[in-house]
């Protein structure tokens, strides 16, 4: 619908404002009202005016109030005291009006971008002083509990002074005790041994005796690890002979005890002594010499060594010798490690719809907000998951797309045609279709992108695309303009009418435009 213009405005001025009063017609809902430098445009559609003011005004200072009939704007004026000869700037043409119209728009884009940097930086202020606030509110919350801990520490050490003063003094000091005997008294071990009637008996051992036997028992370990050795060696064959050896060299044995037992008589004056310790040691030596096998002497010896761990290196040591163990320093191919071997890990991600990280606790409403996106999808006609492979074609989506498209489902068309280009992204037919989609849907935006792709992918330009090269033209002019941007939507339409200059309908569209947007040739 074109815009219509409105003349009957009535304005006055004095020293320091200029009031303008505007009709309002049809009680508009809303008012859209921009004032920057000497221009000035009141929209409430169709209905629009525009003017461009003798002199700049100062927009912080000027006002506007809006009643049922009409809006009275009070202007201030630049310069105070100056008299205006009219309101508008009398005989300027298109191109004049085009440049204050820039002029204006870069202005205020100006003075946004200034005032969005002051808001800025404002934040940034508030939000550094809010900080320090925070800081000093710590600050004096922690001396608080640090006041309140040193005087709960204070006391402490307080109390434990004082109990422990009291706790130096003697407790129960009027009673004494009573000192008791041991109910459990010490018993010597006994000696057992064979009296003249051949008869085993025993009596307490006593403190000589107890040595003596810790003696005999020392010498006899230290004779018995002499023979390990030969015995070790030895074959089943060479049994017997060994044991012979054995009670042979028992002898020495013998004499090692008759030694003991004499140096413990010579301490006694117990005459029957010397014939006790010969019964006694022909007993045990020759008992344990006759009545243990091969097998149980080697038992008893490997129990000898697991008892006394590192006997074999102490005997090595005193005879001289070094036994000689595994060092991994030794053997250079021991002591440096084999190099590893590389590899490579795969790692495969599940496939997500959403770009956070997934959470147990959202699983549940990101699946209800998939499902209820798949049944959106349904409902418009059209879901790209509900397609059968033998229609996951461009040129199939396209026509299906264009059957939406027909049928007034623009939103169904415009996933077809999404799905296409996802599939081929270099058809600029869809992008074309899409762009039509677009417009219809009113995404001007969307739809310029549309048109500029299709236009770059119709390269090069020749008489089989220049009937699409038009309609993109036209469709971007068209969008431009719905955008209020005539002075970039005009030339675009006069491009798709030199790309068919028969085509009626774009010499409607261009015609309409400069109308309404009161362009001269």
């Amino acid at each position: 619908m074109p815009a219509i213009f409105i003349k009957d405005y009535t304005w006055r001025q004095t020293s320091e404002f200029v009031i303008l009063n505007v009709p309002l017609r049809g009680n508009p809902k809303r008012v859209d009202i921009f004032v920057i430098g000497n221009y000035l445009k009141v929209s409430f559609p169709p209905f629009i005016l525009e003017l461009f003011l003798w002199t700049d005004v100062v927009e912080n200072g000027s006002k506007c109030s809006v009643a049922d009939r009409e809006a009275i704007l009070s202007l201030q004026k630049l310069e105070i005291s100056q008299e205006w000869p009219s309101l508008e700037v009398q005989n300027i043409d298109n191109d004049i009006k085009r440049e204050y119209r820039n002029r204006a728009l870069e202005r205020a884009q100006a003075n946004a971008e200034e005032l969005a940097k002051t808001k800025k930086e404002k934040r940034l202020y508030l939000q550094r002083e809010a900080v320090k606030e925070q800081i000093n509110i710590n600050t004096v919350t922690l001396n608080k509990i640090d006041e309140i801990r040193n005087a709960h520490r204070k006391e402490a050490m307080l109390e434990f002074e004082d109990w422990r003063s009291k706790a130096e003094l003697p407790f129960l000091s009027e009673v004494q005790g009573v000192v008791q005997e041991n109910r459990q008294a010490y018993k010597a071990p006994l000696k057992w041994f064979r009296d003249g009637n051949n008869e085993l008996t025993s009596r307490s051992k006593t403190d000589n005796e107890i040595l003596c036997s810790s003696t005999l028992k020392k010498g006899f370990e230290d004779r018995a690890l002499e023979i390990e050795e030969p015995l070790n060696n030895s074959d089943k064959d060479d049994g017997d002979k060994k044991i012979i050896e054995l009670q042979m060299k028992d002898k020495s044995i013998e004499q090692i005890t008759t030694d003991n037992e004499k140096s413990f008589c010579d301490t006694t004056d117990d005459s029957s002594c010397s014939a006790e310790s010969d019964s006694e040691h022909q007993f045990i030596v020759h008992g344990l010499v006759k009545e243990m096998s091969e097998k149980k002497l080697r038992k008893f010896y490997e129990k000898k060594k697991k008892s006394r761990p590192g006997l074999e290196s102490v005997i090595a040591a005193i005879n001289g010798k070094l036994l000689k163990k595994d060092n991994i320093f030794e053997a250079p191919s021991k002591s440096i490690p084999l190099p590893r071997k590389k590899g490579t890990i795969n790692v495969t991600f599940s496939d997500r719809k959403f770009p956070t990280p997934a959470r147990e606790s959202s699983h549940f409403e990101e699946e209800e907000w998939l499902e209820k996106q798949a049944e959106a999808r349904r409902k418009i006609g059209f879901d790209s998951t509900d397609l059968r492979p033998e229609e996951r074609d461009p040129q199939w989506l396209k026509d299906k797309g264009d059957e939406f498209f027909k049928d007034g489902n623009y939103l169904a068309a415009i996933s077809a045609y999404t799905y296409g280009i996802k599939i081929s992204d270099k058809l600029a037919s869809l992008y074309v279709n899409r762009s039509a989609a677009q417009y219809a849907l009113k995404n001007y935006y969307r739809c310029l992108e549309d048109c500029s792709k299709a236009l770059e992918l119709m390269e090069p330009k020749c008489e089989s695309n220049r009937e699409s090269r038009a309609r993109c033209h036209a469709r971007r002019g068209a969008a431009l303009c719905k955008l209020s941007s005539p002075q970039h939507g005009i030339p675009e339409l006069e491009a798709a009418l030199k790309l068919t200059p028969d085509n009626e309908s774009i010499k409607r569209d261009v015609l309409a435009a400069r109308q309404y947007f009161d362009i001269k040739d």
